[in-house]
């Protein structure tokens, strides 16, 4: 494997991490606006529903966060896949990496 493969693999790697993380933000954020809409429903304690408030906050702030770094991570990828297309676009790695590009999602 050469540089531009091994590079190619990093990134990729970096790209599929970053997506999966933003996913389980937002899941994470989805299930706890759902936990302090049932407290509140039910009544729950005001300091419990205060600090599942605050759990959301923090989550929902770290989605624009994680949304930049797949972004930046996603341009790092296309600019190695640029570097490494005229020798290795067949690859197994460039082929991944394609992959990984197109799947990425797309800040909302």
């Amino acid at each position: 494997m050469d540089a531009h493969q091994r590079q190619l693999s990093i990134k990729t790697g970096v790209v599929s991490r970053l997506r999966k993380e933003l996913e389980a933000y937002r899941v994470e954020a989805e299930t706890t606006r759902g936990e302090v809409t049932k407290m509140e429903e039910a009544q729950a304690d005001e300091y419990e529903i205060r600090q599942r408030k605050r759990v959301l906050a923090e989550t929902e702030r770290m989605i624009p966060d994680s949304e930049q770094r797949l972004a930046k991570a996603v341009d790092d990828l296309e600019d190695a896949m640029e570097a490494a297309e005229d020798t290795h676009a067949e690859s197994d790695e460039y082929k991944k990496a394609a992959e990984a590009v197109k799947t990425a999602p797309r800040p909302e």
